[in-house]
Protein backbone atom coordinates (compact mmCIF):
# COMPACT_ATOMS: atom_id res chain seq x y z
CA UNK A 1 0.00 0.00 0.00
CA UNK A 2 2.73 2.08 1.00
CA UNK A 3 4.82 1.32 -1.89
CA UNK A 4 1.59 1.93 -4.33
CA UNK A 5 1.60 5.69 -3.03
CA UNK A 6 5.46 6.30 -2.52
CA UNK A 7 5.55 5.21 -6.77
CA UNK A 8 2.48 6.83 -7.31
CA UNK A 9 4.03 10.31 -6.31
CA UNK A 10 7.42 9.38 -7.01
CA UNK A 11 8.07 12.17 -8.93
CA UNK A 12 6.02 15.03 -6.81
CA UNK A 13 8.20 13.47 -3.66
CA UNK A 14 11.20 14.05 -5.94
CA UNK A 15 10.24 17.90 -7.31
CA UNK A 16 9.37 18.81 -3.43
CA UNK A 17 13.20 17.69 -2.18
CA UNK A 18 14.83 19.87 -5.16
CA UNK A 19 12.47 22.39 -3.75
CA UNK A 20 13.39 21.79 -0.28
CA UNK A 21 17.33 21.50 -1.37
CA UNK A 22 16.92 25.01 -2.91
CA UNK A 23 15.35 26.65 0.10
CA UNK A 24 17.92 25.48 2.19
CA UNK A 25 20.85 26.70 -0.17
CA UNK A 26 18.81 30.07 -0.55
CA UNK A 27 18.93 30.73 2.90
CA UNK A 28 22.19 29.45 4.17
CA UNK A 29 24.04 28.95 1.00
CA UNK A 30 27.28 30.77 0.09
CA UNK A 31 25.29 33.53 -1.67
CA UNK A 32 22.18 32.60 0.64
CA UNK A 33 19.88 35.81 2.51
CA UNK A 34 22.36 34.98 5.50
CA UNK A 35 25.46 35.69 3.26
CA UNK A 36 23.49 39.06 1.79
CA UNK A 37 23.12 40.46 5.16
CA UNK A 38 27.18 39.97 6.15
CA UNK A 39 28.09 41.40 3.32
CA UNK A 40 25.80 44.62 3.64
CA UNK A 41 26.88 44.83 7.17
CA UNK A 42 30.72 44.97 5.65
CA UNK A 43 29.75 47.70 3.42
CA UNK A 44 28.39 49.69 6.16
CA UNK A 45 31.46 49.30 7.89
CA UNK A 46 34.02 49.92 4.80
CA UNK A 47 31.65 52.78 4.02
CA UNK A 48 32.14 54.25 8.04
CA UNK A 49 36.47 54.18 7.13
CA UNK A 50 36.01 55.31 3.67
CA UNK A 51 34.55 58.43 4.84
CA UNK A 52 37.14 59.01 7.48
CA UNK A 53 40.09 58.30 5.17
CA UNK A 54 38.96 60.74 3.23
CA UNK A 55 38.96 63.69 5.50
CA UNK A 56 42.30 62.05 6.39
CA UNK A 57 43.31 63.06 3.04
CA UNK A 58 41.84 66.27 2.57
CA UNK A 59 43.91 67.50 5.67
CA UNK A 60 46.87 65.35 4.60
CA UNK A 61 46.01 67.60 1.05
CA UNK A 62 45.33 70.77 2.73
CA UNK A 63 49.29 70.27 4.34
CA UNK A 64 51.18 69.88 1.47
CA UNK A 65 49.31 72.71 0.12
CA UNK A 66 50.56 74.76 2.79
CA UNK A 67 54.46 73.24 2.31
CA UNK A 68 54.17 74.80 -1.23
CA UNK A 69 56.86 77.42 -2.18
CA UNK A 70 55.50 80.69 -0.93
CA UNK A 71 52.69 79.47 1.09
CA UNK A 72 54.42 80.01 3.99
CA UNK A 73 56.29 82.86 5.57
CA UNK A 74 60.05 81.62 6.15
CA UNK A 75 60.68 83.30 9.37
CA UNK A 76 57.07 81.77 10.59
CA UNK A 77 58.62 78.23 9.26
CA UNK A 78 61.99 78.63 11.20
CA UNK A 79 60.05 80.07 14.40
CA UNK A 80 57.83 77.75 14.73
CA UNK A 81 60.44 74.51 13.79
CA UNK A 82 63.08 75.89 16.47
CA UNK A 83 60.08 76.08 18.70
CA UNK A 84 58.87 72.27 18.14
CA UNK A 85 62.04 71.06 17.99
CA UNK A 86 63.70 72.94 21.30
CA UNK A 87 66.44 74.33 19.07
CA UNK A 88 68.64 77.27 19.62
CA UNK A 89 71.65 78.85 17.90
CA UNK A 90 74.83 79.06 20.10
CA UNK A 91 75.15 82.39 20.84
CA UNK A 92 70.80 82.65 22.07
CA UNK A 93 70.14 82.39 25.83
CA UNK A 94 66.71 81.05 26.37
CA UNK A 95 64.79 82.04 29.50
CA UNK A 96 62.25 79.73 31.24
CA UNK A 97 60.53 80.76 34.15
CA UNK A 98 62.92 83.51 34.83
CA UNK A 99 65.81 81.05 34.69
CA UNK A 100 68.70 81.51 31.37
CA UNK A 101 69.48 78.01 30.16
Amino acid sequence: MIMGWIRKNLVSLLILMVLASFSVRIWVGEHGLQARSALKARISGLEKKKQLLLVKRRELEHRVKLMAPGAVDPDMLEFQARKLLDFAYDRERIYVNGKSR
